[in-house]
Parts: structure tokens; C-alpha cells; sequence
């Protein structure tokens, strides 16, 4: 960015992170219980229901690992809906600024994740 003929560089920068999922593919690998709960939290199974709508909270999850450059485990990262509707993913791992958005169609579920440092 340019300020009066100077260059600035801002302290922040961000990370990306993309992922896109195989709704069907998902569901055949996660479709029983216990692999259902070892990945998602309870509000998360509450919030979003059908396998359309978790394939984008996996996938919104994975792209969160990309962005931060490491994995977590999973209940550490959650999604949860605004008052609006719109997805927020939340952790206790890091205070940076996550920014969420998910897409989904009838085969693909996909997510994207900026974390502002």
C-alpha cells in the first residue's frame, strides 16, 4: 500500500486455505455414529443437519488446517451459525481472525478460510 509516496507494509498478512469434499464419497466414509462423533461436536451434528451441510463444515475444518499450517483436533475446531445464517468456524487454538466461507451443490461441498496474523 502507497501513503504519500511511501511504501507501507502492514504488520498482518493472511493465510489461505481451500478444501472441497465428495459429498457422496464423504458419506459412505463418515456415515456411521462413532466416526460422525469423533469429528464434529454436538451443537455442530444440531446446527447442520444432512450430509450436504457437514460435508461443508468437514470441508470448512480441513481448510482451517491449511491455513494455520498444522492440524488440530477436531472438536477443537468448530462451526457455528450468526444470528444471520452465516457460518463462523471458531477455535480456542489461536486468536487470529477466521474468516469462513462454505458453497455446497448435489456432488461437492466446498470451503474456503482466510486467518488474518
Amino acid at each position: 500500500m502507497f501513503f504519500r509516496g511511501v511504501y507501507y507494509k502492514s504488520q498482518n498478512y493472511m493465510e489461505v486455505g481451500i478444501d472441497i469434499v465428495n459429498i457422496e464419497e464423504f458419506k459412505t466414509k463418515i456415515g456411521d455414529g462413532d466416526a460422525l462423533l469423533s469429528v464434529f461436536l454436538d451443537s455442530e451434528l444440531k446446527s447442520f443437519t444432512g450430509f450436504e451441510s457437514l460435508a461443508g463444515v468437514f470441508a470448512a475444518k480441513e481448510a482451517f488446517f491449511k491455513a494455520l499450517g498444522r492440524k488440530i483436533d477436531w472438536k477443537d475446531v468448530w462451526v457455528k451459525k450468526s444470528d444471520t445464517g452465516k457460518p463462523q468456524l471458531q477455535t480456542n487454538a489461536t486468536d487470529y481472525n477466521i474468516k469462513l466461507s462454505i458453497s455446497h451443490s448435489k456432488d461437492y461441498a466446498v470451503a474456503v478460510v482466510l486467518i488474518e496474523k
